[in-house]
């Protein structure tokens, strides 16, 4: 057969060999290619979702007090741990893997808003007034007021929501004026559909003073008021569920302090916690 000088002469046999093995050549590039776009993908994607090691110690016992924390980031799938041991006494400790995804609900700044703060103020009367913004820290069932009434109602540390404030009653001149805080306790959940819900399950009140002649008056007063305001409660916080109606989540928890995800710091879990949630 001819050819051109200077080039080798293939037969057939020898050219279609060639040409299996140039086909094969491509073919195992093309799944080099694909792998390393893989890898490539699943870098890029680590890169951006961050899970977050958090660990909390707090100063009493049952996840209750004065609370470090301490967040670490990682990557996706990474080892991470936490060794920082200026954390001082401490009576219990929790250690939560915070998806990426996670979103936080700080609560007081929620319930400082002034149609509630107004609402509060209406509840309490004339003799009395607010002495402090409302708070929201959490609190295990077995450390609620009165819980032995109705002990089965939760698990011992199911935790919930206490909001609560303080309050001053003025009082005649014969009886010492009285101090004290009033407190509801409220339950977030989730429902089949993983819609975000929550309802006021409880409320108690504690006061000092209004001695020796005035106490009566005052417990009278509170225990028809604050169970009252049960549900002028519940209405605002249907009012403000309704921002998450179009949401559904796949899970909730709360959190101490404002769910912060940087750093270190301290807080009192007992008056500053957020919900978090996971969106779908």
């Amino acid at each position: 057969m001819p050819h051109a000088p200077g080039l080798p002469h293939l037969t057939y046999p020898c050219t279609r060999l060639k040409l299996n093995r140039i086909v094969s050549a491509f073919t195992d590039l093309e799944a080099n290619l694909l792998k390393e776009r893989k890898k490539y993908i699943n870098s890029k994607r680590e890169s951006i979702e961050m899970p977050i090691l958090t660990n909390y110690w707090f100063s009493d016992t049952d996840f209750r007090g004065n609370t470090e924390f301490l967040n670490i980031s990682h990557c996706a799938g990474c080892w991470a741990w936490i060794n920082w041991p200026n954390i001082g006494s401490t009576d219990s400790t929790l250690v939560w893997e915070r998806e990426d995804r996670e979103i936080a609900i700080d609560l007081p700044p929620l319930l400082n808003a002034p149609d509630i703060l107004a609402a509060v103020d209406r509840l309490l009367g004339e003799n009395a007034r607010r002495t402090s913004d409302i708070k929201a820290g959490w609190i295990p069932w077995r450390h609620v007021p009165f819980h032995e009434n109705d002990p089965g109602r939760h698990a011992d540390l199911d935790l919930l929501i206490r909001i609560f404030f303080n309050f001053h009653v003025s009082t005649p001149w014969y009886c010492s004026e009285a101090d004290g805080n009033i407190n509801y306790y409220v339950i977030p959940y989730l429902d089949s559909s993983g819609q975000l819900g929550a309802y006021v399950d409880w409320w108690s009140y504690h006061y000092d003073g209004g001695a020796p002649f005035c106490t009566g008056a005052i417990s009278d007063t509170l225990n028809n008021a604050v169970p009252g305001g049960m549900s002028t409660l519940q209405s605002m916080i249907d009012d403000r569920l309704t921002l998450f109606s179009e949401r559904r989540f796949d899970m909730l928890y709360l959190l101490p302090g404002d769910g912060t995800r940087t750093g270190g710091g301290n807080v009192n879990v007992d008056e500053h916690v957020s919900i978090a949630l996971l969106p779908r």
